[in-house]
């Protein structure tokens, strides 16, 4: 999958940039097999990527658990999310073409970023929608 990642960002006709790694931490042992603990965040640019850019060094690896009580079976922990949107440009756009439980729209709103999210699945659009809405209202709440 990986290689086929790269490709088709290229054939987008961005930049590859990398690879970055989520730890897992923990994940279910596999008798004779490596553990499945970690994940992969291929990411690139449409263009070019100034060092002077307002962005400061962020980690390769980042070590997260998996969320506990999960939306959609591929969601990711809300703090590693924070991280990585931290990559683009202070008061940036953010897109996630696949929002599953709406975490990477979350995460960028919480980082003063905006943030436009699809998901295909109208019931997984319902309970993401349902969680931004929540959660974004509680912190009005709380300020």
């Amino acid at each position: 999958q990986l290689p086929a990642m790269t490709l088709a960002l290229q054939w987008a006709g961005w930049t590859w940039r990398g690879v970055a790694v989520w730890d897992k931490v923990a994940s279910r042992p596999q008798k004779g097999r490596f553990r499945q603990q970690s994940e992969y965040i291929v990411w690139g640019s449409n263009g070019k990527m100034p060092l002077e850019r307002n962005v400061g060094c962020l980690p390769g690896v980042f070590r997260y658990p998996n969320p506990q009580n999960r939306i959609h079976v591929t969601e990711k922990p809300l703090q590693l999310m924070r991280d990585v949107v931290q990559i683009c440009e202070p008061s940036g756009r953010i897109l996630d073409p696949f929002a599953g439980a709406g975490t990477t729209v979350l995460a960028a709103v919480q980082e003063g970023y905006e943030a436009v999210g699809i998901e295909m699945s109208d019931a997984y659009f319902q309970r993401s929608a349902e969680r931004l809405k929540t959660a974004l209202e509680s912190e009005v709440n709380q300020n």
